[in-house]
């Protein structure tokens, strides 16, 4: 066999986040005997570094901020000269954009988009200025990765870029640690209640507030009076605020947090019913995964592709964002969720990684 294909991946650390799960699932499915891996970080610290494979390079620049590793990032991309690097967030698409200036022999770039630049735009959640340097490095890339195909469209239209650049993917799952993580495990439940999970860090974007105020309602009812809801994730800034919450509603008993869990799929396997409440995603991940171990679902339309992994009605439910009300009933009625139907309904193209990384790679540039 020949030369194998270096590859980076840059990212700012693997705390636990979307993002993040993403990068590590993809490491995980690469094919050893054709990559050469490495990975760089902006700063050596994270939940999911133990998900890392041995073989992997890891290459700490010890910086605190992204963009005082660019500098760093040039050296260890004239050290290693990769074929390829691949990057998830905004800022590293920028800062692997302006450390390749001058470079001669530059490497295919393989830019991920996190969410929707619609969103980001039109609530003004993207500055001026990052959004130009944003749209440099894209018009630098290879290849630009979007989570569905509204998302390829936003891509092209808000960035300027031409669609064919833009390839759609669904975000990899890693089954076999998923399977891995389930076999054996204990309920953490109490299992004389109905216990509800939703996961994902403690942020407004989450919606954490318009769900524990769905959830107050929910406990109103009398048929409702066994109902728990347990929420995974760390704290990005707002817990105080859902505890207080929380206090003012008088259902402390009823509600518990849970930080960030290396093993939440043993919460979902064990749960009756998964909510997510988020305001805006790119592609939510424990979705996918819940939907991988066939759990019922309660889920805010904060993607237009909610429509594509869930049928309304029938395999889940679906609610406007921020409607508490809608998401009271919805979960008040998850029995009339049909088992039968919930199975894997993604549509769309499922990202084969090694065939697109190899494509890539064999990519002219004209």
């Amino acid at each position: 066999m020949g030369l194998k294909i270096k590859i980076i991946y840059y990212i700012s650390t693997l705390e636990a986040g979307g993002a993040e799960k993403v990068t590590v699932n993809f490491i995980r499915k690469l094919d050893r005997d054709i990559f050469d891996i490495y990975l760089i970080l902006v700063e050596k610290r994270g939940s999911f570094l133990e998900f890392i494979p041995n073989y992997v390079k890891i290459i700490d620049l010890n910086s605190k901020k992204t963009l005082y590793s660019i500098l760093k990032l040039r050296k260890e991309i004239k050290k290693i000269q990769p074929d390829i690097i691949y990057s998830t967030l905004f800022r590293t698409h920028i800062a692997i954009d302006l450390a390749l200036v001058f470079i001669r022999e530059r490497p295919k770039t393989l830019f991920r988009s996190p969410t929707s630049p619609k969103i980001l735009i039109e609530r003004g959640e993207l500055s001026l200025i990052m959004r130009l340097l944003l749209e440099k490095a894209y018009q630098g890339a290879d290849k630009i990765l979007a989570q569905t195909p509204q998302m390829r469209d936003e891509i092209s239209e808000y960035h300027n870029i031409n669609i064919d650049k833009i390839e759609s993917f669904l975000n990899p799952l890693d089954t076999e640690l998923i399977d891995k993580k389930i076999s054996n495990s204990s309920n953490p439940f109490d299992n004389t209640m109905i216990n509800i999970v939703a996961a994902g860090r403690l942020s407004t974007v989450k919606g954490f507030d318009t769900l524990i105020n769905a959830f107050n309602l929910v406990l109103k009812k009398k048929r409702s009076s066994s109902f728990f809801l347990h929420i995974i994730g760390r704290d990005a800034g707002e817990k105080k605020n859902l505890e207080k919450i929380i206090r003012e509603l008088s259902i402390e008993n009823r509600v518990k947090f849970w930080d960030f869990q290396d093993n939440p799929y043993r919460f979902f396997y064990y749960s009756n019913l998964f909510v997510l409440s988020s305001r805006r995603e790119g592609l939510p991940n424990a979705v996918l995964e819940n939907l991988y171990l066939k759990k019922p679902i309660v889920a805010t339309r904060c993607i237009p592709f909610m429509n594509e992994l869930i049928d309304d009605g029938k395999s889940g439910f679906l609610v406007d964002v921020d409607d508490y009300i809608s998401l009271s009933e919805a979960i008040l009625n998850y029995k009339e969720i049909d088992m039968k139907s919930i199975e894997d309904r993604k549509k769309g193209k499922s990202l084969e990684i090694n065939s697109l990384l190899i494509d890539l790679n064999n990519l002219k540039r004209v």
